[in-house]
């Protein structure tokens, strides 16, 4: 079962990457294999949500933005496979704070009682875009929640990562106490189900560093995580890293559902060139 930490093991965990040069990695799993895996390759932090589940079947993980499923279910029943098999990595929950019949308070506690050491907020509605975030918000089921969710979470001294799509959205994460943001571009290009069409890497580094920019005018220590858009490899990943003060990379469909699609049709290939004689 997956060792659970304390916020500030964690967070020397994570200094002592940094100062010795290595970047910070978390790696999102959708099932206990790439979770083992993920560990085995030296990945910081595993993170457990709702749109891993959908890439791994095979399905666009912007599924878990739609009305079809309960995120906080699934981070449950997909805690059951994954926590066992991760030894000594900090497991990171996927909260969705959006749920008005959720008991944040008892959600929290209960999760690290299973074994997580943080959370963060997933899914989050800067995905849905400005106005139906706006409709959200007014109706109190809007981004105000993710930040609710991060504020009490470090209340309880919970390692926390804010989810952040705007300078706007990294600034109030900052303000609530994060200890991680990941700045968050869009859905990962690439692969059979990513998306076809993304902004430039440029122009991705660009925004990401806007929001480094706009949480550190808040908290000059807090660090940030690059994710999606182009940043959809080794390379890129770098990129995004090397021209931006991000410290790291949190790979979801590039980690897991990108390498599996490419591994499985390169092998299936390799089976089918055999001779029968």
């Amino acid at each position: 079962m997956a060792q659970r930490y304390s916020r500030e093991q964690i967070m020397e965990r994570l200094h002592g990457q940094i100062k010795s040069g290595k970047p910070l990695i978390m790696f999102g799993a959708g099932s206990g294999l790439t979770a083992k895996c993920a560990e085995k390759g030296g990945a910081d932090l595993i993170g457990v949500y709702s749109t891993a589940i959908y890439r791994m079947r095979g399905i666009p993980s912007l599924m878990a933005w739609l009305p079809y499923s309960n995120a906080n279910e699934h981070l449950l029943n997909m805690s059951k496979e994954i926590l066992p098999t991760v030894k000594s990595t900090p497991c990171i929950a996927g909260i969705g704070a959006h749920d008005p019949a959720l008991d944040m308070d008892s959600f929290l506690d209960h999760v690290v009682q299973m074994g997580f050491s943080g959370v963060t907020n997933e899914p989050f509605v800067g995905l849905y875009g400005e106005y139906f975030a706006n409709q959200l918000e007014r109706a109190g089921l809007g981004f105000s929640t993710e930040v609710e969710l991060i504020r009490r979470a470090r209340a309880k001294n919970i390692f926390t990562i804010a989810w952040v799509m705007s300078p706007q959205e990294a600034c109030t994460m900052a303000k609530a106490g994060a200890d991680i943001l990941g700045a968050m571009i869009g859905v990962t290009t690439g692969g059979m189900s990513g998306e076809s069409e993304v902004i430039s890497l440029e122009k991705a580094t660009k925004d990401v560093q806007e929001m480094i920019k706009a949480a550190k005018g808040v908290n000059p220590d807090i660090n940030v995580l690059t994710h999606g858009g182009p940043f959809c490899d080794v390379e890129t990943a770098q990129y995004s890293i090397k021209y931006s003060s991000a410290v790291g990379y949190a790979s979801g469909s590039s980690g897991e559902r990108i390498p599996t699609e490419e591994a499985i049709v390169k092998i299936t290939q390799q089976y089918k060139a055999m001779k029968l004689s």
